[in-house]
């Protein structure tokens, strides 16, 4: 059986990387197969001529047509309040009406998030967006990996994530021995899981060799805002307090205290950057129980204050064609 299937790409201020290598295997398994399994229109949310690319990518379709389609690409890497975010949404909800697998990438998640379009899901997107997504988008189950696949929803953190998802769901249309041959065509044999993280800043390899430390690391991540005690953390990792300094200094050269730190620190960051929280709000959902702790904590890690950080990275960092990142 073959059969031919819409795809929707549509661009909202995209990286063009990541919009390339979303469609790629799409293209290279209609190169591999006996008739074309897809059939791709490219559209632009103000249906101009470039897509928004800055590329000459002449749109074939627009948010206007009645058309429907069985696979939408959503790519946006900034911040996006067009005046034809309305038109966006309508048609967006369209294809979901449709039953349209429907996919974003980066920062899109948020704008299919704000067209109502994951309420109850569990989603992703790029990490630096995920704090603004969580505070403005509580009833969507918010976690950091490569890609999420939730029933008729897809999320992608984007950039060269988006070809790993664009793979998991060419297996989910044309079935495994499809994605096989596509990946050996684009010389990609080691396609990584939806799973997988998305930095190796606080994530490295160490923590996943070793069943206790993954199992501490995942705890320290989730009880940020009330941080467990050393005793509380070494108990549902099922050893002793001492054991588990040791197995921190072994591996890790460090105290557990220190890198439950470097987490929370780490969230203060992400939070003073890309969530509307005041400051102090920040070091309250980061288990600071004073703003006193937060600014010492704070200082000495960084030379600098919560404030002082987030008054710099807005006067020095914001570019209007361009994301923003520490």
């Amino acid at each position: 059986m073959q059969r031919t299937f819409s795809i929707a790409l549509v661009c909202v201020e995209p990286a063009l990387h990541a919009t390339l290598l979303s469609i790629e295997p799409f293209r290279a398994a209609n190169r591999l197969s006996q008739s074309p399994l897809f059939r791709i229109d490219f559209l632009s949310e103000d249906n101009d001529r470039s897509a928004s690319l800055d590329k000459v990518l002449p749109c074939t379709a627009s948010l206007d047509d009645g058309r429907a389609y069985d696979l939408v690409l959503l790519h946006s890497s900034y911040e996006f309040s067009g005046h034809r975010k309305s038109a966006l949404f309508r048609w967006l909800r369209r294809q979901a009406a449709s039953r349209a697998q429907i996919c974003a990438f980066d920062a899109a998640p948020l704008l299919l998030a704000e067209a109502g379009l994951l309420k109850g899901y569990r989603a992703t997107s790029h990490w630096s967006t995920i704090p603004s997504f969580r505070e403005r988008h509580p009833d969507t189950d918010v976690v950091e990996q490569l890609f999420v696949v939730d029933r008729d929803r897809s999320t992608c953190a984007g950039q060269l994530a988006s070809l790993d998802l664009s793979l998991d769901l060419l297996e989910r249309f044309c079935g495994r021995a499809m994605k096989e041959l596509v990946t050996n065509e684009i010389v990609y044999p080691a396609a990584r899981s939806g799973a997988s993280v998305q930095r190796q800043i606080v994530n490295g390899p160490i923590w996943q060799t070793n069943p206790v430390l993954a199992r501490a690391q995942k705890l320290m991540q989730e009880m940020i805002e009330e941080p467990l005690s050393i005793e509380e953390l070494a108990g549902h990792c099922g050893i002793s307090a001492r054991e588990l300094q040791y197995l921190f200094r072994k591996y890790l050269k460090a105290s557990p205290k220190s890198h439950y730190l470097t987490f929370r620190l780490q969230r203060a960051k992400e939070l003073l950057l890309y969530s509307g929280l005041s400051v102090g709000e920040t070091g309250l959902a980061c288990g600071f129980s004073s703003p006193g702790s937060y600014f010492r904590a704070f200082r000495a890690r960084y030379k600098t204050s919560p404030a002082s950080y987030r008054k710099a990275f807005r006067e020095n960092g914001d570019r209007p064609d361009g994301r923003r990142l520490y």
